[in-house]
């Protein structure tokens, strides 16, 4: 399958797009899903990206801070968000102003739901949400789903299965995909479980990795083409 187009040489590109990675639960693989995205857009877009790490664990920006070692070149910067009591803007003109660059933006959440992130989750245009089939992560994730709907967010939910076992029979899968369903898109193909993506750097992804994420991120890629009705 081809790659879709990010942006090129004479297309328009869209003023808008911030994409968010969240969850109510942490701890789940979140943080490697938003490196392994970051990475693979950079690999096929023209536009520059730019990460922002909300999480309490800086798991993004201390990755992207141990790759400067690496031979190879960055490919985006990952700015550290501080963690105290404040909104992480001063006001909702520096997210608006985000959203008028022709860049992509990042943003990597706690898994919380810290009412500081509500004015990101808001004026989000995507939130990607990752999920399992585990009872702690089904619960946690319909918890998410309800607060956005409390915070009346305009963001388009894209739905994502991660650590997906290939061999396993999962009991309440079909029970909740077809709740997910209702609330946005529910990426068909899962990203199955792979030792690769517990290596990952901010720098590149490897031959191993780039196919154990490219079909899931070829469909969320494609609905935002769809969704923005321009190619990006």
């Amino acid at each position: 399958m081809q790659s879709p187009s990010f942006g090129g040489v004479g297309e328009e590109k869209p003023k808008k797009m911030i994409i968010t990675f969240a969850t109510q639960k942490g701890g789940a693989g979140k943080t490697t899903l938003a490196i392994a995205f970051a990475n693979y857009v950079s690999g096929i877009s023209e536009r520059k990206i730019k990460v922002y790490d909300f999480d309490f664990q800086k798991s993004f920006y201390n990755k992207w801070q141990e790759d400067e070692e690496s031979e190879n070149p960055k490919i985006y910067n990952v700015e550290s968000i501080g963690d105290d009591d404040q909104s992480p803007f001063k006001d909702l003109e520096e997210i608006i102003n985000l959203k008028e660059s022709e860049d992509v933006y990042l943003f990597d959440l706690a898994g919380t739901l810290d009412e500081k992130y509500s004015d990101i989750l808001i004026y989000s245009d995507f939130i990607i949400i990752h999920f399992e089939y585990s009872d702690i992560s089904v619960k946690s994730t319909l918890v998410f789903k309800n607060l956005l709907g409390l915070l009346e967010s305009e963001a388009e939910r894209i739905f994502i299965r991660s650590k997906y076992d290939k061999g396993f029979r999962y009991l309440n899968q079909k029970e909740m995909d077809e709740e997910i369903s209702k609330y946005g898109m529910l990426v068909e193909s899962p990203v199955y479980k792979r030792n690769c993506l517990q290596i990952i750097n901010t720098r590149k992804l490897s031959y191993e990795q780039k196919n154990a994420v490219k079909k899931p991120f070829n469909e969320i890629i494609e609905y935002i083409n769809k969704e923005l009705k321009i190619t990006l």
